[in-house]
């Protein structure tokens, strides 16, 4: 169910039957020459639909939540496009969120998200939705990191704008990526560098691996074998791999 499609005596009627929330968390930020500004947001969104049908076919009910567009992310300011909200800031809107839905009753919050520098800001707010509702769980899937294992599998590499993020957006919106405009190579750090316009080092031209070799297929792939993954752990059928 997508929450923002209901009426509230509809969503009042959920609530007795559903007792999990799915929320999409993403950014508006650079993804090299080649991908949309909303890239972090379109793929969890992606996501979520695709775990909402499968939990449909496994009897299970889930809503899908309205997605949080605008992330904390500092390193790519340095580009055009992006918006960066503060990491305080940031963190105290989502957590008002889940703050609403843990007072509708939700006793499970997802938050699938799919940009990094949303990591820190939202474990501070789960840990404060926690400490207040403690009948509520909430969790952090980062769905390129924790099933980072599965996607190598498919891919040849990850990063940002990079093979992984450009095949799955070959997958959903084919009509918004500039293959002809794909390229970069991987940089690191020994150590995190913070400072202002530190993205146009680490991520020349907002990117951060090699996307040439990205496909529609390997982006079908990845979302497949996500959104299985998460269904079946929210479902409770943890399959031990």
């Amino acid at each position: 169910m997508r929450m923002e499609e209901l009426t509230w005596p509809e969503f009042e009627k959920l609530k007795g039957s559903v007792d999990t929330v799915i929320l999409p968390v993403g950014s508006v930020e650079a993804h090299g020459r080649h991908l949309p500004l909303g890239t972090d947001t379109f793929a969890p969104l992606e996501i979520a639909k695709r775990v909402e049908e499968r939990l449909q076919e496994l009897g299970f009910g889930v809503l899908v939540a309205p997605p949080v567009w605008y992330g904390h992310t500092f390193v790519l300011n340095a580009y055009p496009g992006t918006v960066n909200v503060g990491g305080g800031a940031f963190m105290a809107y989502v957590r008002e969120i889940m703050r609403e839905f843990a007072v509708e009753g939700f006793r499970r919050i997802v938050l699938l998200n799919g940009h990094g520098g949303n990591y820190s800001p939202l474990v501070l707010a789960a840990e404060e939705v926690a400490q207040e509702f403690p009948e509520t769980e909430v969790w952090l899937v980062n769905w390129w990191l924790d099933f980072r294992e599965d996607i190598l599998s498919v891919c040849s590499s990850q990063g940002h704008a990079g093979e992984d993020e450009t095949s799955v957006m070959l997958a959903i919106r084919p009509g918004l990526v500039r293959m002809e405009e794909a390229r970069g190579r991987k940089r690191r750090s020994k150590v995190r560098v913070i400072k202002r316009d530190v993205g146009r080092e680490l991520f020349p031209d907002g990117v951060n691996d090699d996307p040439s070799g990205a496909t529609a297929e390997k982006g079908e792939a990845i979302l497949s074998v996500v959104s299985e993954k998460i269904a079946r752990l929210i479902a409770g059928e943890n399959d031990g791999t």
